[in-house]
């Protein structure tokens, strides 16, 4: 699957995980792209492709719930990593969860969180990319460090 992601630079991201790893706020530990150029473009002037082999959607987080709920058990304090599990396999990215994921966001916006745990879930269970909904209707967030643009 072909994807793009639209910048102001003409060097294409590289994604990097982890706190400051990528210049700029890396909030999401990846990159967002759109099966739609034209999409894509709306964010910059310079497109960059991305080829993806492997895609989350929510069917397949809930396909494999159990492991999504061990993972965020050691990534989020939380006595109840079953319904935050459910919430992020479900694209479910609102701020529901503030009171537990606040301290989490450099940004103060738990939704963000959301969608950065949704790709880390996505990353743990080997998927490329993950699918989100957002402003532009079904988005991509990029997750893989080992893909490069073409």
């Amino acid at each position: 699957m072909k994807l793009f992601h639209g910048s102001f630079s003409d060097k294409a991201p590289v994604i990097k995980v982890g706190e400051f790893a990528m210049s700029g706020d890396n909030v999401f530990d990846g990159i967002f792209a759109s099966a739609d150029s034209d999409i894509a473009a709306s964010h910059g002037d310079f497109v960059h492709c991305y080829n993806i082999n492997s895609v989350a959607d929510s069917a397949a987080l809930n396909d494999r719930i159990g492991e999504v709920v061990a993972f965020l058990a050691s990534e989020v304090e939380t006595d109840d990593a079953e319904t935050l599990a459910y919430a992020i396999a479900d694209d479910e990215c609102d701020d529901r969860f503030a009171d537990l994921l606040t301290p989490r966001s450099c940004t103060g916006d738990a939704g963000w969180e959301m969608q950065r745990l949704r790709g880390r879930v996505a990353a743990h269970l080997g998927f490329d990319a993950v699918e989100m909904n957002d402003e532009h209707g079904t988005s991509y967030l990029i997750v893989n460090p080992s893909i490069f643009a073409e």
